[in-house]
């Protein structure tokens, strides 16, 4: 089976960090694929040019003109890109690191059987690349269990992230998807109903509905975090859609009955009193302010006025 990596560039102050870690893989992927968001084509500038160039020529680099219209097109762009030219597709972020048996360890959990997806664990470090003591914590019982691969279904997955409104699987740098699962990162919807904000998230969870996703015990990459990063904008767009786009998984989830009508009635309660907490006063998310409140106390009409506000505010 065949990977390809496709890198949604616009950060270009951690190149060389990233081209070290593919060129040290103990299995390279088949090809690489940088979609350049930069203004000055950063990207295409560094790597058509020697000596970077011949050091990097068998990672089969092609680089892409990306879209310029933020996060998520280049994301789409860089599935397009690809194509479906391999089995699997790995999405790899411009600022995470992946260790040497990363592409190894995963193309041998999905020879080992049909998966959606492979998951594997990660590290945080800080700006600089250095490691800190935490890591992405995930479920005791997994972190403990003796199997270096767990196959997980869908219901698990809903169950212990979605209705929780919690992500323990992490994003789409330590996963490695087939192609199904990458056409939802693209779409970010299911039966008509979007999960924008949590393009990562929502993929895994709803791909598991056709194969299960495969878990691998082991940190094989890690997370750069950084003040300027989207996560760490409590108050911007991207983590509004978030925070509601957990309601609209619960909403699938049920509507596809993988869980039930109270759990997904749990995610509400989860969500709001967070929501609440940060945004109360943010014009453009009032609407969704006075809707959460009356979901859980189950006003009749309340889901169908969330899910049209959802609508809009999700293009």
């Amino acid at each position: 089976m065949k990977i390809t990596t496709v890198i949604p560039a616009y950060k270009s102050k951690y190149l060389m960090e990233l081209l070290a870690c593919l060129v040290h893989q103990s299995e390279p992927p088949s090809q690489v694929i940088f979609s350049d968001d930069t203004p000055d084509f950063a990207f295409a500038k560094v790597l058509y040019s020697e000596p970077v160039k011949s050091l990097i020529a068998h990672l089969n680099v092609t680089v892409v003109e990306g879209p310029r219209k933020g996060a998520h097109a280049n994301w789409a762009h860089c599935v397009n890109a690809w194509g479906g030219r391999t089995e699997l597709l790995h999405i790899l972020c411009d600022d995470d690191i992946v260790y040497p048996l990363f592409y190894e360890q995963h193309r041998r959990a999905h020879m080992a059987g049909t998966f959606s997806s492979t998951v594997s664990r990660r590290w945080y470090a800080n700006e600089t690349g250095q490691l800190t003591r935490m890591a992405l914590e995930v479920p005791e019982v997994m972190a403990n269990h003796p199997m270096r691969w767990h196959a997980l279904d869908a219901k698990t997955l809903f169950t212990s992230n979605v209705t929780r409104g919690a992500n323990w699987l992490g994003e789409v740098s330590n996963v490695v998807m087939r192609a199904e699962t990458a056409l939802l990162v693209r779409e970010r919807q299911q039966v008509g109903i979007s999960f924008a904000g949590l393009e990562d998230l929502g993929s895994f969870v709803c791909g598991a509905m056709t194969n299960p996703v495969c878990f691998i015990n082991e940190h094989l990459g890690y997370f750069r975090t950084s003040p300027t990063q989207n996560s760490a904008q409590t108050m911007g767009m991207p983590l509004k859609l978030a925070h509601l786009a957990y309601i609209t998984l619960g909403i699938i989830g049920r509507n596809m009955g993988v869980i039930s009508a109270e759990e997904a009635h749990k995610c509400v309660e989860a969500v709001t009193p967070a929501f609440l907490w940060h945004y109360r006063g943010e014009e453009d998310v009032r609407h969704f302010c006075e809707v959460l409140p009356q979901m859980v106390a189950r006003v009749p009409g309340a889901e169908s006025l969330f899910l049209q506000l959802w609508s809009e505010f999700s293009k």
